[in-house]
């Protein structure tokens, strides 16, 4: 639906509900959109526990870090008002220049005080889906989701991935040394993940078996 139908559709509820109910739906909305957010947050650092990072820096170098306010706010107590020149003026939200200025060789200067978004890579929320970005850390993870997935999800239903290769307006490195090329990027709805969280706990019981 284009953005002009959706703000005629508010304002008609708007006038029909009445202030009071409008904004207390909007609130509910936004309500939801947070516990979504923090139960992704949740999957994705208990998920990436069970995997390496290849620390081969593309996502440092190539990929827009976004700052929430905490990660502002820890930042700035280390920076000052030397943050602000980092970050980037042609993002509308604060995103890090790109590379990542804290980037220094192959070592992150901020490691200790990294940003949520660095700490999830390469699980990433894309408008507003969670996403897993294939970088090689995020093709080890995908090859291990297909794998417990073919391993305890048999005689269950089929567990949908959808696939999106060089979505249109999104700014995502490509991995496969083309830069000409989008990145490419599979998107994992929360319930998925929660499966495969669920998967990665019982093949880790197996193996101490």
């Amino acid at each position: 639906m284009k953005e002009e139908n959706l703000k005629k559709q508010a304002l008609q509820f708007r006038e029909l509900a009445g202030d009071d109910l409008f904004w207390f739906t909007v609130s509910q909305n936004v309500m939801a959109i947070e516990k979504d957010r923090r139960r992704f947050e949740q999957l994705a650092l208990e998920i990436l526990a069970y995997f390496d990072c290849e620390r081969c820096c593309k996502c440092c170098r190539e990929m827009p870090i976004h700052l929430n306010d905490e990660a502002m706010e820890r930042l700035y107590r280390i920076d000052g008002d030397a943050l602000f020149d980092k970050i980037d003026e042609n993002e509308v939200d604060n995103y890090l220049k790109t590379p990542c200025p804290y980037l220094e060789g192959d070592r992150c200067t901020i490691y200790d005080d990294k940003p949520m978004s660095c700490r999830m890579f390469p699980f990433v929320v894309i408008r507003p889906v969670p996403t897993l970005q294939l970088c090689p850390m995020g093709k080890n993870i995908f090859d291990e989701f297909k794998r417990l997935t073919r391993k305890y999800g048999k005689g269950k239903k089929n567990l949908r991935v959808e696939w999106e290769e060089g979505a249109p307006g999104v700014r995502l490195p490509d991995y496969s040394g083309d830069s000409e090329k989008k990145a490419v990027y599979v998107a994992l709805p929360i319930p998925v993940l929660e499966k495969f969280l669920k998967y990665l706990r019982m093949d880790g019981k197996e193996k101490v078996k």
